[in-house]
């Protein structure tokens, strides 16, 4: 069973238009920001599955990364989408930082959906 709602941020859509005026970004930016993190999530889970750390990359899809390898994989990758959203984007860290933590869960909930209909299927 996938938890990761409970680690989608609430009202996530109206936060998202906040901090789009607030930040003062352009939708294109906003959608750029969502491929970025969407590819960087793919991109790490990927390597981390490659180097055969499939059950912390599963707790983090889960939606329970409450141990500590699944914390370190957690940081970890929102470290790695800040980053890339700072130096491709040209985003404050703080803008960034917001971004990260309203999409990330979002992103990784996807994901995990995706996984799930496909195994099913």
């Amino acid at each position: 069973m996938i938890y990761m709602h409970q680690f989608i941020p609430r009202k996530s859509w109206p936060r998202l238009q906040q901090l789009q005026r607030w930040g003062q970004l352009r939708q294109e930016q906003m959608t750029l920001a969502f491929y970025i993190t969407k590819d960087t999530v793919l991109q790490y889970l990927r390597h981390q599955i490659e180097r055969g750390n499939w059950r912390e990359v599963q707790e983090v899809l889960k939606g329970k990364p409450m141990t500590k390898a699944g914390q370190f994989l957690y940081h970890e990758l929102r470290d790695k989408v800040i980053g890339k959203l700072i130096m491709r984007l040209g985003l404050r860290k703080v803008i960034a930082m917001a971004l990260v933590i309203i999409l990330l869960p979002i992103i990784l909930a996807q994901v995990a959906g995706e996984l799930l209909r496909r195994v099913r299927d």
